[in-house]
């Protein structure tokens, strides 16, 4: 299992390509631990290809996740609206032989404004639940691979086509980062990062 899952990740980065999107991602950070948890988040954010920004999630199962939200375009401070759907399913759990959590994960939305930003991402999530006193801690990476389709033409900025220049389909690379802190009163502390190729965010809220 931790050759297969090694050779993934390597696939995933060998095989990626960035892109200079001009379009709000609604993908990232992902914030999808390999257990998720059930329920409802709200979350303050700075969005890939974006500013400020705000989200709303909703996760009724394990394996399938909604969220949406709007967040300021880093080039105008026009407001993108985002959404998407995420699923997962179980690869490993953490035992004596493989110490980790692992996922796989897929997902399809959009983000809207000057453009129409489809994006697809999918790859895996690794990590691991600590007891402490109160709480407990789920520290987690997901590397992915995400496909990318600008539909439209961005008419508001000469010698700019689309999302990626002159390209309407591009491949990226980001690896998330994050930890859960869920609390004894039955509330969840989430924070995320996006790093690698363009897609640089961050996000952080509370899931009740």
């Amino acid at each position: 299992m931790r050759k297969r899952l090694a050779g993934l990740v390597l696939a995933l980065t060998v095989w990626s390509a960035s892109g200079a999107a001009a379009q709000v991602a609604w993908d990232s950070p992902m914030l999808l631990p390999p257990r998720p948890a059930n329920g409802f988040g709200l979350y303050l954010m700075e969005a890939a290809f974006g500013d400020l920004g705000v989200m709303a999630t909703w996760r009724g199962t394990r394996s399938f996740g909604l969220r949406f939200g709007l967040a300021e375009q880093d080039f105008d401070n026009d407001l993108a609206v985002f959404g998407g759907v995420d699923f997962s399913g179980t690869l490993a759990r953490a035992s004596a032989d493989f110490p980790l959590d692992a996922s796989w994960v897929v997902g399809v939305g959009l983000s809207a404004e000057n453009n129409v930003l489809l994006s697809f991402p999918f790859g895996v999530t690794l990590g691991r639940t600590l007891p402490a006193e109160g709480a407990t801690f789920t520290p987690y990476g997901t590397p992915r691979l995400m496909v990318d389709a600008c539909l439209g033409d961005d008419d508001d900025f000469p010698g700019r086509r689309g999302c990626f220049g002159n390209d309407d389909l591009d491949l990226d690379f980001a690896i998330d980062l994050g930890v859960d802190v869920a609390l004894r009163q039955g509330w969840t502390i989430r924070f995320g990062i996006t790093l690698g190729g363009d897609r640089d965010a961050l996000a952080i809220g509370i899931l009740f």
